[in-house]
């Protein structure tokens, strides 16, 4: 019961915009970076650490944290390499995480042409972020951004020709050990395959915080699936609607 009161203290005093009362995975982030306490941080889907990365601005400098980013394709592996170059706080792993161990297909739009898939605006880069074992779901986000502008509209066949494919090793979240006196957080974000890397996950050994990105509309049995399995593991939902938070109880 003291556990869950802490809990309910904490979401509502550091993850509650205060004149809105809205969550804020940031507010969270900003709480759990500035806490004394030592921590570990394995974020699944690293892309080039800066593009719509929640983590990079706490990355900037060191702290009282480890980190592992794993990202599976080469480009973007050698981009977190080079932006995080002589940081022995921070782990970069070619590889990527699923419920089985084997080797696997995995598809994403070619790096030397994403940036052109920003149209019109907003010059986001989004494109540089759709890897996916599933070509459809690369797909479905050229053709879903269709409202950059009629040039963007007329060049869709060309964009889904730049998908591209490589054969990559997958592992399991078992395979990583979050040290129960640590501070632990996993970071999710793997283009609608959250639900296989949730999957791979060791309960005995699971770390307290998981932010997750969570598209009910597009994944909506992938997305209910996922909440009854951290439910089941004693995980409680905190907040967030694209990206949820939840926390063990125990």
């Amino acid at each position: 019961m003291n556990n869950l009161i802490e809990n309910i203290k904490y979401f509502i005093h550091y993850c509650l915009d205060g004149k809105k009362r809205r969550f804020k995975i940031d507010n969270f982030l900003k709480r759990f970076f500035n806490s004394k306490r030592k921590k570990l941080i394995i974020q699944v889907g690293g892309n080039d650490g800066i593009n719509s990365d929640p983590l990079r601005k706490y990355f900037k400098k060191k702290g009282n944290y480890r980190a592992i980013i794993i990202e599976p394709l080469d480009y973007y592996f050698k981009s977190l390499k080079k932006l995080y170059r002589g940081r022995s706080d921070i782990m970069i792993k070619k590889f990527a995480i699923s419920n089985n161990r084997k080797k696997q297909n995995i598809y994403f739009i070619d790096p030397s042409i994403a940036t052109k898939l920003n149209g019109d605006g907003p010059k986001n880069n989004w494109a540089h972020g759709q890897g996916s074992f599933d070509k459809r779901i690369v797909k479905y986000w050229i053709i879903k951004n269709s409202f950059r502008g009629k040039d963007y509209r007329n060049n869709i066949p060309l964009y889904i020709n730049s998908i591209k494919k490589n054969t990559i090793i997958t592992k399991k979240l078992s395979d990583f050990v979050f040290t129960k006196n640590l501070e632990t957080l996993l970071v999710i974000d793997v283009q609608g395959f959250e639900l296989e890397v949730i999957e791979s996950m060791n309960w005995s050994n699971s770390p307290k915080y998981i932010i997750y990105e969570d598209d009910i509309k597009l994944f909506k049995f992938k997305s209910n699936k996922i909440r009854k399995i951290l439910k089941d593991n004693n995980y409680k939902y905190i907040g967030g609607k694209y990206d949820k938070l939840f926390s063990k109880e125990n």
